[in-house]
This record gives C-alpha cells, structure tokens and sequence, in this order.
C-alpha cells in the first residue's frame, strides 16, 4: 500500500506544478488531488484483483505497526479536502463565468474523496483481520471462504452508505472500535456533503 500512496503522490504533487498558475491555487489542489486519489483506487482495486488471501496476510504482517498512523494522515488528509471544497465553493454565485468550472471540481473532489476515505478503511479493515499470521480476524462473513479484498471493500463501502451491513457481523473489540471511528467519520463527512450541497443550492436561488 506504501509504494501506491507514494507514487500517486508524487503525481499529484506533478500535476500541481504543471496546471496553469492562472488557475486559482486551491483550484490546482483540488484536481492535483483528485488526479492523485484516482490513481491510488486504481493501483488499490488492481492489488485487490490480484491478491490472494496468503498475499493479504503477508502485507498485513508487514504494515501492522504504523497501521494506524497511516490510517489517520490519510483520513486527515481526506477531511482537508473538504475544507478545500468549502474553500472552492465559497462566494460561487459572485463568479458566474467560473461557477460551472468550480462547481465540477467541487463534485469530482467529493466523488473522490468518499471512495478513497471507505477504500482506505477498507484497506485496514482487510489487514486487522488478518494480522498475528491470520488469526486476529474480528468480523465474521457468511460464506466459509477465506475473505477477500473485495469482500473488506463490500463492508466497509456500506457501513460508510448505510451504518450497517446485514451479512457481516463485527466479533471482536479492536474491530468493533474500528468500525466506530469509520462510521462516525462516515456520518459527519455524508453530513458536510450535505451541507455543501444545501448552501451551493440556497446561493442559486
């Protein structure tokens, strides 16, 4: 997961550089920011495509130390992209010859952000279960196979739409902790969303 989160980035970082300076500088954030989380869920669904659960349990022996760490820098950074969206947003009916230009980086930000936030929780989830060589576990599935990615991406994408799965149930303390901090930061980053939409829709009128 390290390599990915690297490299895109630095490509992120890349894009900033070359977008036109005439472009206002949060908006050269917000899409050197959505170029880069698109690369990383394209690099995060291509591992999950390919990676078989003795693979998974490998890379969650390998990265569970700074697991944690890791999950709150991105988080956090996930969180500011929504400051720099209420940033873009801000004064939009003042600028009317912009507003389509910063009203789509504004829904693209969004879009991205909500599947990198639940894709990295997923990511973790995935790894917590399978950390101590596999036996840690904490969520029990319905079938009798060995979990995968997508199956970590299934749960954590509806406890981050719905609070809830009817299939999954959560069996450990460490997990259950977990899926509370993912559904409280799930609930206020679905709130913001909302309240960005409600305050561009009320500025329109």
């Amino acid at each position: 997961m390290r390599p990915r989160f690297l490299g895109s980035t630095l490509l992120a970082i890349l894009v900033y550089a070359l977008l036109p300076e005439a472009w206002a500088a949060n908006s050269r954030l917000l899409m050197a920011w959505d170029i880069g989380v698109v690369c990383y869920l394209a690099l995060a669904w291509i591992m999950a495509a390919h990676s078989s659960t003795a693979k998974m349990q490998q890379r969650a022996a390998e990265e569970d130390e700074t697991a944690v760490v890791f999950l709150i820098l991105t988080l956090a950074a996930a969180v500011a992209s929504l400051a720099a969206i209420a940033v873009e947003l801000y004064g939009l009916h003042d600028t009317d010859n912009e507003q389509v230009f910063r009203l789509a980086i504004a829904g693209v930000t969004i879009l991205c952000s909500w599947f990198f936030v639940h894709t990295i929780y997923a990511i973790h989830y995935a790894h917590e279960y399978y950390g101590d060589r596999g036996e840690r576990q904490g969520l029990a599935f319905p079938h009798k196979d060995k979990p995968d990615y997508w199956d970590f991406l299934y749960f954590s994408f509806n406890l981050g739409a719905a609070g809830q799965t009817s299939d999954v149930a959560i069996v450990s303390k460490r997990m259950r902790r977990l899926a509370l901090a993912h559904t409280i930061l799930a609930f206020l980053f679905n709130t913001t969303i909302l309240a960005l939409a409600v305050n561009v829709g009320a500025g329109q009128l």
